[in-house]
């Protein structure tokens, strides 16, 4: 905020030397004198000692100027205070009265009270200065559905958006959840600083919420392409939108090669991970193949009864009943043991008849 010069609003003439008395005419040259030599708080000491007739010219004179030479000295609160008394004294021109009120508005803002901001804005031509001020009062109270309309009326006027400002419509448009638009401003972002991961993040971020989990797959993944740095956090984030996108087969080559750079470590967790990327892919044999390898390492029945089921798929009926005695010995209940031997036999006679039936044709 650029301070204001201090306002001497004093007249020549006739008129004007009978309107306002020698001792306040004194007061005022000597405040401006120290406001001069950058002493504020001493011109608003002249200034505060005087008492002019209330109602007056002189009042309404005495209190403009107080209120600028405390904006000046950092006395916010009091400044407020002095130019909103001197609008309500009915003796500025129109001129006088547009220009306080905005300058009014700006010292609210700085006391945080937008409220009373907007009041004071109330009726200011919509220049961009006046936009911008009512933009950060709305924003301060968190109507961002106030906000973004005149947000959007004051960057259709900038030849040139700054970046702070892409960052506001981004952030409004996501607070009132409208994620499709806030990515579509995040993507103007990112064309600006393409090497930034936080803005492929971000924008993952948004399509996601937006309930996009491929788009926000396919950005995460040309973030990857492009070799920007990604914590482990970012590549596993990147993984469980492969799942939520319903693509677990890319997820799976996706992990097996970051594994495989030794950018996340080859433990029982990723090859766990990797195994359910599999199976959900429908790629039964390398499932298989990797719950084998868990099972037979780890020894955990839950293990060996997702393996009894993916072999039951593959009509393995031999390695699906060692894996299910396998899984009792692990500590499976009896009950869900029976429940997958029932199973089993069952799919085993199902097929034997299929099998008859096609030998009798």
């Amino acid at each position: 905020m650029r301070w204001l010069s201090l306002l001497f609003c004093l007249y020549c003439g006739m008129i004007a030397a009978q309107t306002v008395e020698p001792e306040v005419l004194r007061a005022l040259q000597q405040a401006q004198a120290a406001q001069n030599k950058g002493e504020h708080t001493r011109g608003l000491q002249l200034l505060e000692a005087l008492s002019p007739e209330q109602g007056s010219f002189a009042e309404t004179l005495v209190l403009r100027n107080k209120a600028y030479l405390a904006w000046q000295a950092g006395q916010t609160q009091k400044a407020a205070g002095y130019l909103d008394k001197a609008l309500q004294g009915g003796q500025l021109s129109a001129e006088e009265m547009q220009e306080d009120s905005l300058n009014l508005g700006k010292l609210y803002l700085q006391l945080k009270q937008p409220v009373q901001a907007l009041g004071a804005l109330k009726g200011q031509p919509q220049t961009s200065e006046v936009l911008q001020l009512s933009i950060q009062a709305w924003q301060m109270q968190g109507r961002y559905d106030k906000a973004l309309p005149l947000a959007e009326r004051y960057l259709a006027g900038q030849q040139k958006i700054s970046f702070e400002w892409l960052s506001f419509m981004v952030a409004a448009h996501a607070n009132l959840k409208q994620y499709d638009k806030a990515a579509q401003w995040q993507r103007r972002i990112l064309k600006r600083e393409p090497d930034t991961y936080s803005h492929w993040k971000q924008l993952a971020g948004l399509q996601q919420a937006a309930g996009n989990a491929p788009a926000a797959f396919a950005t995460l993944r040309m973030a990857y392409s492009k070799k920007l740095r990604m914590e482990a956090q970012d590549l596993q984030q990147m993984l469980a939108l492969a799942t939520a996108a319903g693509q677990p087969w890319q997820g799976a080559r996706l992990l097996q090669q970051l594994m495989d750079d030794g950018k996340l470590p080859n433990d029982k967790k990723q090859q766990e991970t990797l195994a359910q990327l599999y199976w959900q892919a429908r790629e039964r044999g390398k499932a298989i193949e990797l719950y084998q390898q868990l099972a037979e390492r780890d020894n955990k029945a839950e293990h060996w009864l997702i393996l009894a089921q993916l072999a039951m798929q593959q009509q393995n009926w031999t390695l699906s009943g060692q894996a299910l005695d396998s899984a009792q010995r692990a500590g499976a209940s009896r009950k869900q043991v029976q429940s997958w031997r029932d199973w089993l036999e069952s799919s085993k006679e199902a097929e034997n008849i299929a099998r008859e039936g096609m030998a009798a044709r």
